[in-house]
């Protein structure tokens, strides 16, 4: 049975293999992908980019478009991967762990996780200022996309940064947008939250994992079908969901305040 470093080394192997025209394996690749994603101490150490690309095929454009030389593919991976060998092989990080060309993200130590959450949004502001303002309330520092800094970062690298600082996100389904099947002729168009909202809903779900989601839903709004199964509370105006949003973020470990 191979121990965690091994599948790491080989992981590291296919995707260099991949990114330098090398015969490199995509059903190796998925399976080590999935096995080191599920091991808990690693979660925070492994490069955001692998929570998107599942395969190969995905991963190509990624590495091709972002560093046009061999050498410079062979670099970026091996940074990327050097605080997981560091723990894997010493059990502790590198005091001089290089940086990556790409992002200069730190794995969250203990005192750093449970403290904040990612929420997701569309056009209404005064329903995204209100569950902000709920959560910063109850002690719970809140991140909003468009709140911090891009340096450089296209918006899914965004995403993919500033979501490793929260352990749970809020999305927030609100009547931004209208739309119907195209044989629905005879059936007026529904309220339907941005795609952006569903997208960054559904990657939340993978990276997270659905118990640390909850969706938000103002009104009468059209909710995905096929993510049935999810936390979907309702914003009413009396503000019963707060009591809803506490119980889903205590389940999650965060202490709340008052």
């Amino acid at each position: 049975m191979q121990n965690e470093l091994d599948k790491a080394i080989q992981l590291v192997k296919i995707l260099k293999d991949h990114a330098t025209g090398q015969p490199a394996s995509d059903d190796h690749f998925v399976q080590l992908r999935a096995e080191l994603l599920q091991n808990l101490t690693l979660k925070n150490l492994l490069p955001p980019w692998l929570f998107t690309y599942r395969d190969l095929d995905s991963f190509w454009p990624f590495i091709r478009d972002k560093f046009p030389t061999y050498a410079e593919r062979r670099k970026f991976l091996t940074e990327e991967f050097d605080s997981v060998f560091n723990v894997l092989e010493f059990g502790e990080l590198s005091q001089n762990e290089p940086k990556s060309s790409l992002r200069n993200v730190h794995p969250l130590n203990q005192s750093q996780k449970k403290g904040k959450v990612f929420l997701v949004h569309g056009w209404d502001n005064a329903a995204k200022q209100e569950v902000a303002r709920h959560i910063e309330s109850i002690g719970i520092q809140v991140i909003v996309l468009h709140e911090q800094a891009s340096s450089g970062m296209t918006i899914i690298e965004k995403i993919e940064y500033y979501s490793n600082e929260a352990d749970f996100a809020l999305i927030l389904y609100t009547a931004c947008d209208r739309g119907r099947g195209v044989t629905e002729t005879k059936i007026p168009a529904r309220n339907r939250a941005r795609q952006n909202v569903v997208f960054e809903h559904g990657y939340l779900m993978a990276k997270l994992g659905r118990s640390n989601v909850c969706a938000l839903v103002k009104g009468e709004i059209e909710t995905p079908n096929d993510i049935s199964g999810v936390v979907y509370v309702a914003l009413d105006p009396v503000g019963a969901w707060k009591i809803e949003v506490n119980k889903e973020l205590q389940a999650c470990g965060y202490s709340l305040r008052g």
